[in-house]
Order: C-alpha cells, then sequence, then structure tokens
C-alpha cells in the first residue's frame, strides 16, 4: 500500500461545479462527496469510465485514513482478496473515479434532480430549493444504507 499524497483524483468535467457547490454546504470537503459517490457507484455494481472528461478534482493526501480503507476493501473485494491487488493507490483511485462517476450519475438520478437548475451546460444548485439539502442527503445517504 502506497499511500501517497500526491495523485490528483478526478471526477467527470460536467460535476466541477456540483462539488464546488455541494463543498462546504452539503459535505466538508470533495473527497467526502466523491466517497459518497463511489459507495453509491459500488452498491449498484455501477461503473463509468472517465474517458477523455476527467478533470482533476483534487489530491489523495485529502482522503482520510477510514476513506482509503474502503477503497482497499472494495478492490479486495473485486480481486478475491488478492492482497497484491491494493499495491498500487494510483490504480485503486483510477477504479474508484469509475465508481464515482457511476455513482454521482445516480445521485443525481435519485436525489439531486430537485434540487438542480441547469445554467448553460453547468448543473448547479437552486438556491431557492436547497435550504434542506443537507438534512435531506443524510436521510437519502441512510435510506441507501438499508
Amino acid at each position: 500500500m502506497n499511500m501517497s499524497g500526491d495523485i490528483r483524483v478526478r471526477t467527470d468535467q460536467k460535476y466541477r461545479h456540483l462539488y464546488n457547490e455541494l463543498k462546504n454546504f452539503v459535505v466538508g470537503d470533495m473527497h467526502e462527496l466523491f466517497f459518497i459517490c463511489v459507495c453509491l457507484g459500488f452498491r449498484a455494481r455501477k461503473k463509468k469510465d472517465l474517458g477523455t472528461n476527467g478533470d482533476d478534482r483534487f489530491w489523495s493526501k485529502t482522503i482520510t485514513p477510514e476513506e482509503f480503507t474502503c477503497y482497499y476493501a472494495i478492490i479486495l473485494e473485486e480481486n478475491a482478496m488478492e492482497l497484491s491487488a491494493i499495491k498500487d493507490d494510483k490504480s485503486i483511485l483510477a477504479e474508484m473515479e469509475k465508481y464515482a462517476n457511476a455513482g454521482m450519475e445516480i445521485l443525481l438520478e435519485e436525489f439531486l434532480s430537485d434540487y438542480l437548475t441547469k445554467s448553460g451546460n453547468d448543473l448547479r444548485i437552486d438556491s431557492t430549493s436547497s435550504r434542506e439539502l443537507p438534512k435531506a442527503l443524510l436521510h437519502f445517504i441512510y435510506e441507501q444504507s438499508q
């Protein structure tokens, strides 16, 4: 396990504004929203490649040890508990980016759509309907964990 702190974690560029707007409003930092999206994607067993749409979002050094532990567990589960599968954090995070990308789609389809407005090509939080968004997101996550 490498746990190097200088890996750039990417998300789809079309979600740039969502990550920025949800930071410090619904989550404390971008790695927390990324973690939620990874979990949603993994739970649904869905991955979506970023392709050329990847956009640097945050540094891996902001990911907590608990979050990394979950990422290692996901990779181990996918690889029949083969420990060599978790030797490279860059490849682990590349897989998590795929889960997070699919997870953001799930979050948008199943929850966030009621709180969004479109500004050009960008999705933005609708300030008129988002007052209850932090509490509603916690409720959505709780429901997903059942």
